[in-house]
């Protein structure tokens, strides 16, 4: 009983410290494919070419 209380409290802690998640809140894409500079992403992490519809 004594260790589920600790564990559930260094739980909550955790969560605490860690506070509300990172993720945006709106859904626009405007930096989509950009570096955390603003600046297109090259090689390997560059978005693949749009599609044709």
């Amino acid at each position: 009983m004594k260790l589920s209380s600790i564990l559930v409290i260094l739980f909550a802690l955790t969560l605490v410290a860690c506070g509300k998640p990172t993720a945006p809140e709106s859904a626009s894409s405007e930096g989509y494919g950009t570096t955390h500079e603003g600046k297109a992403a090259e090689g390997r992490n560059e978005l693949p070419p749009a599609e044709a519809k």
